[in-house]
């Protein structure tokens, strides 16, 4: 049986209210794919490069997608269907969602997914889910312009350091979130053994790639080590 405030979470006048934004992320992604594709060959990318980029970029993003898709089921059981899709459009983070959610109704003094819920305690989760993430945005809108000043006087122009410092940043920020599912050690965790996993897939991947420079392993590479990293976290689920 539907609980009573999911009634209210997953009425027609949610699902009115959520497509706007939802609408307005693919807006601004084909924005962003029309600019890059008119401004390419007025920086020297020719079209074949273009859609060469495309075609990774779609392939890529099929693992971190399904993930997503994923997550929102546990999230559209709490929170129903057009909240839970509107905040992962905009977010796509489950591990950020779902404990914002739960927190939100802790503090209305009621317990997300049962029968204690009520619709102020819903609206309670729609409000915290949607304003707590506004840091992300706001520090994006006001000092984006600004990082390529910043990185220009932390390098001193060099290209090279450019890069070790870009390449730095990615693998601190990945190596800090697999660190989070690593510590501390748990024989039986799903989450180690995941890890794990998708590092030995990946690591066998890159040798594959630099014997034969197969073009699906580059393009399916993240993918694979994502999906081959779940699947092995599955035989460890209690």
């Amino acid at each position: 049986m539907e609980l009573e405030y999911l009634k209210t979470a997953n009425s027609l006048g949610m699902w009115i209210s959520c497509i706007p934004a939802v609408l307005l992320v693919l807006y601004q992604a084909w924005i962003f794919f029309r600019k890059a594709w008119t401004l390419g060959p007025a920086v020297g990318v020719t079209t074949e490069q273009m859609k060469e980029a495309a075609r990774s970029s779609f392939f890529a993003s099929l693992g971190p997608s399904i993930v997503i898709v994923s997550g929102m089921v546990s999230l559209l059981a709490s929170v129903g269907g057009p909240l839970a899709w509107m905040r992962l459009a905009f977010i796509g983070s489950v591990m950020y969602e779902l404990p914002a959610a739960d927190r939100a109704a802790t503090a209305a003094g009621c317990q997300l997914g049962t029968n204690n819920m009520t619709p102020e305690a819903f609206a309670n989760c729609a409000w915290i889910m949607t304003t707590c993430c506004l840091g992300w945005i706001l520090v994006s809108a006001l000092f984006t312009d600004k990082m390529e000043t910043f990185r220009d006087k932390v390098t001193g122009g060099n290209m090279d350091a450019v890069v070790a410092l870009t390449a730095g940043g990615g693998v601190g920020g990945f190596g800090y979130m697999v660190a989070q599912r690593m510590m501390p050690f748990n024989a039986a965790s799903a989450n180690m053994w995941s890890a794990i996993a998708g590092f030995i897939i990946m690591c066998l991947l890159n040798v594959y790639i630099n014997k034969t420079h197969a073009k699906w392993a580059q393009q399916f590479g993240m993918t694979i080590a994502m999906f081959g990293g779940m699947i092995v976290g599955a035989f460890f689920l209690k």
